[in-house]
């Protein structure tokens, strides 16, 4: 489970998150086989990510790819800027 939730209100490990999701209609990826971002390193903003696994392709703006990604992530480790670099491992 997570770190408290700064705001108040419950913590969803990964299958309440899996379950909320197909609950609302929408397929949640299991594995991702390739990510990549679409930058303006002149205005200094990621555009795009696009994703790829379990036979589907999804893209979602960068402030919406962010704002996920801050809602879930562990412990202290946020997107700050509005430019950012996504890496496989």
């Amino acid at each position: 489970v997570d770190k408290p939730h700064p705001y108040g209100g419950e913590n969803w490990n990964e299958e309440r998150v899996r379950q909320e999701l197909k609950n609302n209609g929408i397929n949640p990826f299991s594995n991702v086989y390739d990510i990549s971002i679409s930058a303006d390193f002149n205005s200094g903003k990621t555009n795009s990510i696009s994703l790829s696994g379990d036979g589907k392709s999804e893209s979602f703006s960068g402030d919406e790819f962010k704002n996920w990604f801050n809602l879930r992530a562990p412990g202290n480790i946020q997107i700050v800027g509005p430019l950012f670099n996504v890496e496989k491992r």
